[in-house]
This record gives C-alpha cells, structure tokens and sequence, in this order.
C-alpha cells in the first residue's frame, strides 16, 4: 500500500497509539462543530470506529481531521481532499490514474509554492505598513488614524480574495 509521510503538528493532546476521543473531545480539539465532524464523514472523508453507537476516533482519525482542515484552510475543495486521501489509503492502484494525479498533484505542490511566496511577500509589506501605521499614529489626531486603519483593512480584504483564490 502507497502512503503518504504525512505528520501532524499536536496543540493540546499527547496521544498514544491506543487512545482514542469521542465526538465532542475531537470537536473541542479543532475548535469546530459536531456537526462539521459529522459532515466529513457523510462525505466518506473520516471514518471512525462506533462502539455501543457512538462514533470513536482513533490517532489516525484525529491526524486525517488534521489533514483536512488544513487542506480547506488553504482552499482545497471536499474532491481535491479525497484524491489525495484516495492515493495515500491505496485506494488507487491503477498505474495510468496514479500518474495522472500525481501529474495534478505536482501542479498544486507548484500553485502552493507561489502562493507561500506571495503569503512571504505580503506578509512583509504588511509588517512594513504597520510600522507607517505606528509612526503616523503617532502624529495624527486618533479619529484619522481609525478611519485609515478601516480602509486599509478594506483593501487587504480585497486583495487577500483576490491573491489567495485555492487554484
């Protein structure tokens, strides 16, 4: 079977191979809904376990919800997730289709290269206005900079829709 080096960047819990969460503990963990765990895995993207009916979600549950999460973050459609999750579970054998994705993986491996770059170009801009920000702030009465500081914040709003568009 074919899988992916993936790795997992932990907060708050030190897991064990054995230990595992139910619904609400995974909820609480990511900072989502039940209701949001329940919708990945109506689309077949999680799949835990169930004892006496409830859902119990193991290590690798908690990494694959890790996985994507990040992935929509970074505006990754439920499709693009699962062809991923598809390759990486084995779930594709056939040599012509594993090519072919891998072939679109590398075009987005390209398009999250740029947008990291475009992200560290930003990024440093942006410390560089905050900086003009402070030195005007402190030269100008505090009505004028609040109404600069909105419409700045309205076109890096902008710009941000713009810039980081997933694909």
């Amino acid at each position: 079977m074919l899988k992916a080096p993936y790795s997992s960047d932990t907060k708050d819990i030190s897991p064990t191979d054995d230990e595992v969460w139910g619904i609400a503990e995974l909820a609480a963990h990511f900072e989502i809904t039940t209701r949001a765990i329940r919708f990945y895995e109506d689309k077949g993207l999680l799949t835990p376990k169930r004892e006496n009916g409830s859902r119990v979600f193991s290590q690798s549950d908690r990494d694959r919800m890790e996985r994507i999460l990040r992935a929509k973050r970074l505006g990754f459609s439920l499709e693009d997730i699962r062809a991923v999750q598809e390759v990486a579970d084995g779930e594709v054998t056939d040599r012509e289709e594993l090519l072919n994705r891998k072939q679109n993986f590398e075009k987005v491996i390209k398009n999250l290269r740029r947008r990291r770059r475009d992200a560290d170009i930003l990024s440093k801009q942006m410390q560089a206005l905050c900086a003009a920000i402070d030195d005007y702030a402190e030269q100008a009465p505090k009505s004028s900079v609040f109404q600069y500081a909105e419409a700045y914040e309205a076109l890096f709003r902008k710009q941000l829709d713009e810039d980081f568009s997933p694909f």
